[in-house]
């Protein structure tokens, strides 16, 4: 499948939230970039992704996603010129029902799980999720997976029998 088109489908989804508040969305890279993974899973996360970057952006700011290949993984940036996040606080967000609270986000509600859920579905695919950011300048999310599957025998078992 190509994760530039998953990509593409998910800024779709979130492109009149921004267009309301004038945040513009591009997308770097190569037009096509194959991976081995499971769609929906793909979608979900960047669909989380690009919503908290748009929902956590000022007015007439920026997200943009940079996408490319290295080494047999995909790495998609995607980097907003949001309200950022206090060094201490970055690492809470990604674990269930956290949400980093300041004056901008107690006016935006959510549940905490987006992130986590996305983190779950990356490492699930053997790959990572990274986050940076610097306190009123914006976050950088860097999610790196795999182009191809692993192989059935390097799988670990799903659950044991008794």
């Amino acid at each position: 499948m190509d994760v530039a088109d998953i990509i593409e489908d998910s800024m779709k989804v979130v492109s009149q939230a921004a267009a309301d508040r004038d945040i513009t969305v591009e997308r770097h890279g190569p037009a096509h970039l194959a991976i081995e993974a499971d769609r929906r899973a793909l979608k979900q996360i960047f669909l989380n992704l690009l919503a908290n970057a748009v929902k956590f952006t000022r007015d007439s700011g920026r997200v943009d996603v940079h996408v490319s290949r290295l080494r047999g993984q995909v790495k998609i940036a995607i980097k907003d010129t949001g309200i950022g996040i206090a060094e201490t606080d970055i690492g809470k967000l990604g674990r269930p029902f956290e949400q980093v609270e300041n004056q901008f986000s107690k006016s935006h509600q959510g549940s905490g799980l987006g992130l986590a859920i996305s983190r779950a579905l990356v490492e699930l695919h053997g790959g990572t999720l990274q986050i940076k950011s610097r306190e009123g300048q914006g976050t950088t999310v860097t999610c790196t997976l795999p182009t191809r599957a692993a192989a059935p025998d390097e799988e670990a078992p799903l659950a044991k029998s008794a």
